[in-house]
């Protein structure tokens, strides 16, 4: 019986192979968790063909077969990575707010990378080039291109309304 859920892949230290773990839901479902999950958990592996293929800590959307001869996991035999739509907003608030926001990821993995030259925290927030050294190494993003070229027109005219509004960038 072949099963479906969303697996996050790790290296083995024993093995040096990527190895998933997953555990069953109240409505006996699988659902893929941490090696160091409290839950009960099986490991899944990787059938041979997909070996290569796969990349570690990156999210795919997973089918699975239990092993054979009542061994306790289960192998992979398809996986196809979940990429996640981006939004992008600018709120700019003269003299107060210079802000690009992007957002993506599921429900429980939502992610958000600020470009805000004003009161941005870390240097990968305060200048555009942080941001898109993030973007770039980014591998879960639907049309990466677009929304990078989305990013820097954004970035661009916020930078514009600063200076507009006084400040030197």
């Amino acid at each position: 019986m072949i099963e479906k859920t969303q697996l996050k892949f790790v290296k083995s230290e024993k093995t040096n192979e990527l190895i998933g773990f997953v555990s069953k839901t109240k409505d006996n479902k699988l659902k893929g968790v941490r090696e160091d999950s409290v839950y009960g958990k099986r490991i899944c592996i990787l059938a041979e063909e997909l070996k290569g293929s796969i990349l570690p800590n990156t999210l795919y959307e997973v089918e699975l077969k239990p092993m054979h001869k009542g061994k306790n996991g289960y192998v992979v035999t398809s996986a196809t990575q979940v990429l996640s739509n981006v939004t992008i907003e600018s709120f700019i608030v003269p003299k107060k707010e210079y802000r690009v926001v992007i957002n993506f990821g599921g429900k429980k993995n939502y992610k958000t990378i600020y470009f805000d030259p004003l009161n941005g925290k870390t240097s990968s927030s305060r200048t555009k080039q942080g941001v898109l050294e993030i973007l770039n190494k980014r591998n879960d993003i639907a049309n990466q291109e677009g929304a990078i070229s989305d990013f820097i027109d954004r970035a661009d005219e916020l930078v514009r309304q600063m200076q507009a509004d006084g400040y030197e960038i």
